[in-house]
């Protein structure tokens, strides 16, 4: 969409606004890019902590939660 305004000059400015669908658009690509960051965010947390966990454990639920115990 297409605004014009008086600008300070005196003479007529354009100014381009997003339409609605395109900040849908934008924001639904937003949206994507956060989700896509934390999830991989997520696996490089994940990836260090398997790498750094000791092979063997001393009881078979070492750092396991229960909850009902």
């Amino acid at each position: 969409m297409i605004r014009t305004y008086q600008a300070e000059h005196g003479g007529l400015a354009f100014e381009h606004a997003p339409t609605r669908r395109q900040k849908v658009a934008r924001n639904r690509m937003r949206a994507l890019a956060v989700i896509a960051a934390v999830a991989a965010s997520a696996g490089v947390l994940q990836h260090f902590n398997d790498n750094l966990a000791p092979s063997g454990s001393a009881a078979p639920d070492a750092g396991a939660y229960f909850a009902a115990r």
